[in-house]
């Protein structure tokens, strides 16, 4: 397409009304929550979790006969006078496909994306933590980028309308001190969950005092209406004090939920994955006194807190979710009332809330 062409085509979407471009944008940048988004057809690593850890990948795991990358520091050896050798025989620098499109790019061209980052990139800056593979890689970004007229409209869009998803609380604290503040104060949907968080493990506990410090930036939000948090939140004193800090009068509803109790087992034929976070695919609603007291407590209403410390009720929580989380209902026991399966609730009561 020629320039007068491409003048032509700008000129005739800006004629649209503003609430069609808007509904464009949306089409092009607004998708579910991060949780419910599927592997593609294509992708080769499905069958893994996401609890099983993020390994950077390397040249040096590529197939020999596909390994056509070298690096000045860690190999293979490529003296410095035939480097312009090794590029005209088709050899180049490894470049992560997880790297992301808006990094700056590299000072140092001869350093795969490894080394340069372990080495000379600046810190922080963002670095996955339990993804096998990049299908919930978001798309379409770039039309941010057009104009300054797109990039108003486009990210008013983004901001407004997508759903915040987090598995790492100092990560978002870093994701929204970040973002300029007038976008932060867009932000409608945030959904905190933490699935490398185990209850019986506790090597993967994280510093729960860490936690409780980056929650407070969602007294920041001021636009915040829905909030998704991770009900392991309310089984340490430190978090669940955090919380009950938080007061944000814009929320409409905070819903506290668990990973699906049921266990895989091992005798029966089950689908294969489908979900990048498939732990986290069927994730229950858990209702209860203290989830409710908490979620009134930061929606700025009215609670009834009874004569029970905080440390009893922390307590009686962490029992009411390893009773949630028990799996005896499989085996012929009754069903518990503390957890509803997504499936079974009645979603017009949370109107417009991507779960």
């Amino acid at each position: 397409m020629d320039e007068q062409g491409a003048a032509d085509l700008g000129a005739r979407f800006e004629a649209l009304p503003t609430e069609l471009r808007a509904h464009i944008f949306s089409t092009l940048l607004v998708r579910h929550v991060k949780w419910d988004v599927r592997h593609l057809m294509t992708c080769q690593r499905s069958m893994e979790k996401t609890t099983s850890g993020y390994i950077p990948p390397s040249h040096h795991d590529l197939p020999e006969s596909e390994n056509i990358y070298i690096c000045a520091e860690c190999g293979p050896v490529t003296h410095e006078r035939n480097w312009r050798h090794a590029f005209e025989r088709g050899y180049k620098v490894y470049e992560s496909p997880w790297r992301s499109t808006w990094a700056p790019p590299q000072s140092n061209p001869f350093l795969c994306t490894i080394c340069y980052d372990e080495r000379w990139r600046s810190r922080p800056f963002p670095e996955p933590t339990n993804l096998p593979c990049l299908c919930a890689r978001r798309k379409n970004l770039e039309v941010r980028l057009v104009c300054r007229q797109w990039n108003v409209e486009a990210s008013e869009v983004f901001f407004s309308e997508n759903t915040f998803a987090f598995d790492d609380s100092p990560m978002m604290g870093c994701f929204f001190s970040a973002i300029p503040q007038h976008w932060t104060a867009l932000i409608t949907k945030v959904s905190l969950l933490l699935p490398l968080w185990k209850e019986d493990d506790n090597e993967s506990i994280p510093n729960t005092a860490t936690i409780a410090a980056s929650l407070s930036i969602l007294d920041d939000l001021t636009w915040l209406r829905y909030l998704e948090l991770d009900a392991k939140l309310l089984n340490k004193k430190e978090t669940a004090t955090a919380l009950l800090e938080c007061h944000i009068s814009s929320l409409r509803q905070v819903r506290f939920v668990v990973e699906c109790p049921y266990k895989e087992m091992y005798w029966r034929e089950v689908e294969p994955p489908t979900y990048v976070w498939a732990e986290l695919q069927n994730r229950h609603l858990l209702v209860g006194q203290f989830p409710e007291v908490v979620a009134r407590s930061m929606k700025s209403q009215s609670t009834e807190m009874s004569s029970f410390s905080i440390e009893e009720e922390v307590e009686r929580q962490r029992e009411l979710y390893r009773l949630v989380q028990d799996d005896s209902e499989l085996w012929g026991e009754p069903n518990k009332p503390s957890a509803m399966p997504s499936e079974d609730l009645d979603w017009t009561l949370f109107p417009d809330f991507d779960v």
